[in-house]
């Protein structure tokens, strides 16, 4: 179990906000981001829960990291440019769905009243994916994405397994209906080649945005699948994908040919009003923990396929240095997944981390059941 004694760079992060806050620092001035607007937006996030002591093991078992950490950062790098993401589930008083609708309640309320989110098509699909009567998972997480300029743009992430009472198969169908996407439904169903037990829709991605390009995302978790016949099928149904990258994307993140087994891939399919019924893009994420002895081996794979992209390296590990705080070749649980898609033309790489409050070493997670 990782010991949270405060290190040299925290040294009195006893809370989640005071740990989130030092570590979002870090990020933002390393990023060239609005440090002071950026952390009073995350302070925000992590309100009124963050102000809790951290304790050595999780009383609601987070779905943001594999270890239950309830904050994830990322960096997304596309050309030159990059941009901070912060994940957050809002812990709920006591462990329970219903509370944890009331918390993620709270929150999305405050990002519409104090940050200007658009909160119009979440309340379309709110009765689906909060319902009332025996709910059950997490209820909703929330994102903020930080740029070097601009206001920070939200999204949420749905469950689309909610409760027993729909499945997730019709419970997304019918939220693309109301958020206007009814025909895209035969491309998410083109995509689930295999079938829905094995390419499982997961989460259901909203950006709180209004207008002709805000997003809606549809998640998938791939068990047994071949990254090459993956590629094809975004290949098939996303209009910028472009073909023949994610096998050896995955090859060199996780060492392995072949199926992924012991943690499954994961992917989305993006739509926007403006791209009708064809997905915008297709994004797969790889997963990293369960695929090397630990974080110092995932730092030489992803720094290498970042480099071979035509991506900064260099910019990954300063920042990746700012999220460690433990040696990196004393575990493996820092590093969770990393994103690759095509956007303009060019390859988009994101690096997701874990704030490891838990556990280094975390086990996996969403196996086939």
């Amino acid at each position: 179990m990782l010991s949270l004694q405060p290190d040299s760079r925290t040294a009195a992060a006893v809370t989640f906000s005071d740990y989130g806050i030092a570590t979002a620092t870090r990020l933002f001035d390393s990023a060239g981001i609005d440090v002071a607007g950026g952390t009073a937006t995350l302070r925000r996030m992590l309100s009124p829960w963050g102000a809790r002591r951290i304790a050595e093991r999780p009383e609601w078992h987070s779905d943001v990291c594999a270890d239950g950490s309830p904050i994830e950062f990322s960096a997304a790098f596309a050309g030159d440019e990059v941009r901070i993401r912060a994940l957050v589930e809002s812990l709920p008083e006591v462990p329970t769905t219903p509370a944890a609708q009331r918390a993620a309640t709270g929150l999305t309320q405050g990002l519409i009243q104090e940050f200007g989110a658009d909160g119009g098509r979440l309340a379309a699909v709110w009765d689906l994916f909060l319902p009332h009567e025996a709910p059950t998972g997490f209820a909703m997480m929330h994102a903020a994405i930080f740029g070097p300029t601009g206001r920070p743009g939200f999204k949420v992430y749905l469950n689309p397994e909610a409760d027993r009472a729909m499945s997730s198969v019709d419970r997304t169908r019918a939220a693309l209906e109301r958020v206007g996407l009814a025909d895209a439904w035969d491309a998410v169903v083109a995509y689930a080649a295999r079938g829905f037990d094995l390419d499982r829709i997961v989460y259901f991605g909203l950006d709180l945005a209004e207008g002709p390009e805000a997003r809606v995302k549809v998640y998938f978790r791939h068990y047994d699948a071949v990254p090459g016949e993956l590629d094809a099928r975004m290949d098939e149904v996303a209009a910028r994908h472009r073909t023949g990258l994610l096998a050896d994307f995955c090859r060199e993140l996780t060492g392995k040919e072949g199926e992924l087994r012991e943690q499954p891939l994961v992917s989305n399919l993006t739509f926007t009003a403006s791209g009708g019924t064809t997905p915008v893009s297709a994004t797969a994420y790889v997963p990293l923990w369960l695929y090397a002895d630990s974080d110092r081996t995932i730092e030489r794979r992803v720094s290498s396929a970042m480099t071979g992209l035509g991506l900064p390296a260099d910019r990954y590990r300063t920042l990746l240095d700012h999220v460690a705080r433990r040696p990196l070749a004393d575990g493996r649980g820092i590093h969770t997944y990393a994103s690759l898609r095509v956007g303009n033309g060019r390859p988009r790489v994101a690096t997701y981390w874990s704030t490891e409050l838990y556990d280094r070493y975390p086990s996996a997670r969403y196996q086939r059941g």
